[in-house]
């Protein structure tokens, strides 16, 4: 039968073929209706600041249609009404827009938290986070930008659970910060490793501008590739680096005032003397002045007399010498400035910053000025090979006064409020300040001489990486050098006060003059090379990582000094007295050795394993010491992708991890103290002068140790990683345990030995804890929103440290077997003594050894013991006497809170930060006013036992005793806060794009409030023994801009 479909269609072509006009008739009607189906859609694409975002991919949902924004965030792509766009980005959550009758469609993405903490950088390398069976936590820079800190390590305080940031002073330049991961890992010195971009660096000299991210490495899985420097954990700050694209400027600045807070006030003269006399006559009878002299006191006419039987002044004034010489507000600045640019296969960034802060002092030099500067350029020689060029250059610049900035401030403190500043308009003896009744600390700053601290670094990186040597299998060589110069000079000059007429001298300070200088040179080379290398076999992925490395440090150092210098102005070591002259020089070095590797290996991407191990060898260890390895054992359970899991839709993630592992502590290791060690005896205090000549003489200071080796520290993790409600809320917690089996301690020998006995691996500290981290990330309409909480829980027990068990009569212990590092003994009290004959009937039946006459207003110590003697007993555990265990002056938990707002260009953000059981103590000298004659009382001793005041804050005041300020529960700090560390508020201004790319002023203010109940002229992070010596903390208030071209 024949088909006639088929016929009539093959006739239907032929038409068609033949006739071209029709064919070319019919195209055109269906691309008019295609057309007509769809249209135009353009806009512009930004972030939740307002910021323009380049790259954003735009597509037609279904289709292959698709676009991306150019450097204004600007597209524009034909879309058919009712089709939906795809606008797609790195870092943010994808977002849908319906095609309607809009020929305009902007659009803001949601930054993904998710997606923004994807990849982490770890040793020699980066991770998925999903991956991790370590525990790592990391940073963004863009979350401790703007912050009004000397350093980074100041922005990080209370942000990372289980990373503790300590400052000991807000002195500028010397602030003492300093960074704690997972508590006390030794009872020596144990720093966390800080590596910059690979290269070992001083973390508190970075500007926080140049920072991307920061990882802080905490457990022995994540750690033990970098052996034995990462027993107390290791953060690696990854910088800035340059990018492909138009040239893009960045200017950051904010101009900061800092207030002091929390320091101690000056009474005025007259009461300031009735506490004098109280304590006088409390301890002697009598008072110092009489009722006439307290008259002349408190009359604003009468300022000074001449002494009439002495050759000196007697003064009457009211000085606040705290307000003459410090300064309650002082300045701080910063000042960034980045370039970059390039192409794909080559681009660059440059930075440069400058920081200047000054202190408190009113007169004279107390500030630090910091300048940064890095260069970064990225290359793609081919698609095998690529480069990274780094250089680098910081300088810190130092300058004090040279009788020390913080011994000022203890004679601000000290002097006399009736002593003048100035000496009357009748002296005779030319002189301006009055230094009468004690030294002149006002005339100490302006003209005692100067002293400058100058440190310098300079830091180069090449890094070369060739890809696919054989498939899957990349090299890296890099070689880094950090080299820095030191200088210190400081010039003392002799100052002197007189009485009416020069011949008679009150005080003098800085006498004889002197010069001091010492400069060093150090650097540290590193080269290593390692080989990566990937594998995927079915749903079997393996990472294999090996390498090698070679690491070198020297430094050379000098010093000089000379006393009775010829001149008092101008300095030089040629002007000093031949007999005062010494100088010194210093040499250390040492060699690291090393390999290392990793095994990273996953099965469906659901279960992980990972080993690491590294190989250190130490020219600072006995030979047969000297190499030791240190592994490390992870895995971890991806629970949410089992299939019992697939249905739960509200758990995103789900993981379980646990690890373990050895880390080495080679930063206690000493110089080649295996070998015996002469030290010369010659200095300006210990000279054999014979003839006038000075003798060179040698001594071996320190018996050697051939056997030390390395600190070892076991550590144990597990933890859990959750997401739920589509990665909304987020959870971290681990569990920790750290064990140091070979700690260095010394060992308890007789005195007569007659030499020091060097440490040895014979003592054991653990350490465990808990930590937290809990996020929330959300979005209601225009307003995007964040809250964050972190918590951790730390303690520590020094199981064994070569038998010390001594507490001594109480305070603060540093070392004690069986017990926390650094824990708080003393007494128990019971308010004070109200009366004289209570104070005698409890005198008949308990003794007070270091006190022999309490009175009405002395504090009751109590005889826990009952054995009539308020004692230390024999001042170990075992037998404490009425010493009681009081706490230790490490917090045991540390905490954070943070909630940040954006909302149509306003971004707000405020994070609290604390503390929780912490104990310390006052320096005893500083809570007893006159416990010698020249220690003065402040506004808060007001606060004294009287029979008017039975509750009072202190007791009754007493001079030259501090038998009321022992070591106690009464004088025993409770160290808890919680500290408004940071505030923020910015506004991202509206600007056309032509002009700038993003434009921001902000308000910033740190520290600015906190609750505590340390007494209120302390601040609550002070460490022990805090005292009037030291340097006040402060507040700040800064304004900031950052401008994007």
């Amino acid at each position: 039968m024949r088909d006639h479909s088929r016929s009539n269609v093959r006739s239907l072509l032929s038409r068609i073929w033949t006739r071209p006009f029709l064919f070319f008739l019919l195209f055109q009607c269906w691309a008019f209706f295609a057309a007509a189906q769809s249209k135009k859609v353009e806009g512009t694409v930004t972030d939740a600041k307002g910021t323009a975002l380049e790259l954003v991919n735009v597509s037609v949902k279904g289709t292959t249609n698709g676009v991306t924004t150019n450097n204004k965030g600007y597209y524009s792509i034909s879309a058919e009404p009712g089709s939906v766009l795809v606008f797609s980005y790195t870092g943010s959550f994808p977002k849908e827009e319906t095609v309607d009758a809009r020929s305009i469609i902007d659009v803001s993405l949601i930054e993904n938290p998710a997606s923004l903490e994807g990849v982490v950088v770890i040793g020699y390398g980066t991770q998925k986070k999903v991956n991790l069976s370590g525990a790592v936590a990391q940073v963004s820079g863009k979350d401790i930008i703007n912050r009004p800190v000397p350093n980074v390590t100041g922005a990080l305080q209370g942000v990372l659970p289980g990373v503790t940031v300590l400052r000991g002073s807000g002195q500028p330049g010397d602030e003492g910060y300093g960074i704690r991961i997972r508590g006390f890992t030794s009872a020596n010195q144990a720093n966390a490793l800080v590596l910059v971009d690979g290269i070992e660096q001083d973390i508190n000299l970075l500007d926080p501008n140049d920072v991307e991210s920061i990882s802080v490495l905490k457990d022995a899985s994540a750690s033990a590739i970098y052996g034995s420097r990462a027993a107390s954990g290791v953060i690696l700050v990854t910088t800035k680096q340059g990018a492909a694209g138009k040239t893009r400027i960045s200017y950051n600045t904010y101009y900061g005032v800092n207030i002091t807070a929390r320091q101690p006030e000056r009474l005025n003269s007259w009461d300031e003397q009735t506490l004098i006399d109280e304590a006088r006559f409390n301890a002697t009878g009598s008072t110092e002045f009489n009722a006439e002299q307290i008259e002349w006191l408190q009359n604003p006419n009468f300022d000074w007399r001449p002494n009439p039987t002495q050759d000196r002044w007697e003064y009457y004034g009211n000085n606040n010498w705290v307000k003459e010489g410090m300064d309650k507000y002082n300045g701080m600045q910063n000042h960034s400035l980045s370039v970059s640019g390039g192409e794909q296969k080559l681009n660059y960034l440059v930075t440069g910053s400058y920081y200047k802060r000054d202190g408190v002092m009113r007169y004279g030099p107390d500030d630090n000025s910091r300048y940064n500067l890095k260069f970064n350029l990225n290359a793609e020689i081919n698609k095998y090979v690529s480069m990274k060029v780094q250089a680098g250059y910081i300088g810190s610049f130092v300058r004090e006064n040279s009788f020390g900035t913080e011994q000022i401030i203890n004679r601000l403190y000290r002097s006399r409020t009736r002593q003048s500043l100035y000496t009357p308009p009748d002296d005779q003896t030319g002189q301006i300040y009055n230094g009468d009744l004690q030294i002149n600390a006002v005339d100490i700053e302006k003209n005692s001489g100067l002293e400058t601290r100058d440190y310098q670094t300079f830091t180069g990186r090449l890094g070369l990486q060739v890809k696919n040597v054989v498939k899957g299998l990349t090299l890296d060589v890099i070689g880094w050098r950090n080299q820095n110069n030191y200088s210190m000079e400081n010039n003392r000059r002799s100052l002197y006060w007189y009485g009416r007429t020069v011949n008679t001298v009150r005080f003098n300070a800085n006498v004889p003059n002197s010069i001091s200088i010492a400069q060093n040179k150090a650097f540290q080379n590193n080269l290593q090379g390692f080989l990566t290398y990937n594998l995927k076999m079915g749903e079997h992925n393996f990472t294999l990582l090996q390498g090698a490395s070679y690491e070198e440090y020297r430094k050379d150092e000098v010093g000089a000094f000379a006393q009775n210098l010829i001149s008092n102005d101008d300095f030089s070591l040629n002007f000093g007295d031949a007999l005062t002259k010494t100088n010194r020089d210093l040499v250390q070095t040492w060699a690291l050795g090393s390999l290392f590797g990793r095994l990273n290996y996953s099965f469906k991407d659901r279960y992980l394993f990972e080993a690491s191990y590294r190989y250190d060898g130490s020219s600072r260890l006995a030979p047969k010491n000297r190499w030791q390895l240190f592994p490390s054992f992870s895995a971890a359970w991806r629970v949410d992708q089992e299939s019992f899991l697939q249905d739960i839709s509200w758990i995103s993630s789900l993981k379980i991890r646990g690890s373990w592992g050895q880390l080495g502590n080679g930063s206690v290791l000493g110089y080649y103290d295996y070998i015996p060690l002469l030290t010369s005896g010659l200095n300006t205090t210990n000279n054999l002068v014979f003839n006038n000549v000075r003798t060179q003489y040698f001594y071996q200071g320190q018996l050697a140790s051939p056997d030390k080796t390395w600190e070892t520290v076991q550590q144990s993790n597990i933890g859990f990683d959750l997401a739920v409600l589509k990665n909304r809320l987020t959870i971290t917690a681990d569990y920790y345990v750290k064990r140091n089996i070979d700690m260095l301690a010394t060992l308890a020998v007789p005195n007569i030995i007659g030499i020091s006995v060097p440490n040895v691996n014979i003592g054991e500290l653990k350490s465990w804890g808990a930590e937290l981290d809990v996020k929330w990330r959300d979005r209601i309409g225009d307003l995007n929103y964040r809250v964050g909480f972190n918590i951790s829980d730390n303690q520590n027990k020094l199981v064994k440290y070569g038998g010390t068990n001594s507490i001594g009569t109480g305070g603060v212990v540093p070392f004690l077997e069986g017990y926390a590092m650094n824990t708080v003994w003393g007494f128990k009290t019971a308010g004070y003594f109200q009366t004289k004959a209570e104070a005698d009937d409890y005198k008949s039946k308990v003794s007070y050894p270091f006190f022999n006459n309490p009175g009405a207003g002395d504090v009751k110590y109590l005889d826990l013991n009952g054995d009539g003697v308020i004692s230390a007993g024999d001042g170990t555990p075992e037998n404490t006497g009425d010493l009681v265990y009081l706490g230790t002056t490490n917090a045991r938990y540390q905490y954070g809170f943070d909630l940040g707002l954006n909302w149509k260009g306003f971004d707000f953000s405020v994070f609290f930060q604390g503390a929780i059981k912490r104990a310390f103590l006052i320096n005893e000298g500083t809570l007893s006013p006159m416990l010698g004659t020249a220690d003065m009382p402040w506004t808060i001793h007001m606060d004294r036992w009287t029979p008017e005041n039975p509750d009072a804050l202190f007791p009754r005041m007493y001079q030259t005793s501090a038998h009321n300020f022992r070591p106690s529960d009464k004088w025993t700090q409770n160290g808890t806060y919680v500290r408004l560390k940071n505030i923020s508020i910015g506004y991202t201004v509206p600007v056309n794009k032509r002009i700038a790319r993003e434009i921001k002023v902000y308000v910033s203010g740190q520290d600015l409030w906190e609750s505590t109940r340390v007494l209120k002229v302390f601040d609550p992070e002070v460490g022990n023994d805090a005292s009037a010596t030291d340097y006040p903390f402060y507040r700040t208030v800064s304004f900031g801009l950052n401008v994007s071209l």
